[in-house]
């Protein structure tokens, strides 16, 4: 197996992600490499911004934001409470270009994430593990959930 330097891990917050990010803390545990966990924010969409004022659907964005993180955050200490808060990423855009340029930007070499996510629309139309091998620079393991 190859000896990894960087572990990036993909989560969407779902109940399987407990399962992704202990797959990569092994993977990162037996190469002793420095793992760093990612979760994109994609913006809310849908009847609330028909209902509000740009300013107040900022608020609300930043709120849903705020309160998922912090469930991450909890999920995460409960399963590795190793892994530095300056190791813990919230993006905000769209998964798959978010997830490459962090990966790029940290210079991971293995990223690691589920094979579907939390979102039914997404696996009819396409996931964004494959979204994510288009043009990715390093290994890419996915994880059946």
């Amino acid at each position: 197996m190859t000896d990894y330097k960087k572990v990036l891990v993909a989560v969407d917050g779902s109940d399987e992600s407990d399962k992704i990010i202990t797959k990569a803390l092994a993977i990162a545990g037996d190469s002793n490499a420095q793992l760093d966990v990612v979760m994109v924010f994609e913006p809310l969409l849908g009847s609330y911004s028909f209902e509000l004022n740009m300013a107040d659907f900022e608020k609300v964005q930043k709120e849903h934001q705020e309160q998922v993180a912090s469930k991450m955050r909890a999920k995460l200490a409960a399963v590795s409470p190793s892994v530095p808060a300056q190791q813990v990423h919230f993006q905000r855009g769209k998964p798959a270009t978010e997830i490459k340029k962090l990966c790029e930007e940290l210079g991971s070499d293995l990223l690691v994430i589920g094979s579907h996510g939390h979102n039914p629309v997404r696996a009819v139309l396409g996931s964004t593990a494959n979204a994510v091998l288009h043009g990715i620079h390093c290994d890419v393991l996915t994880i059946r959930v």
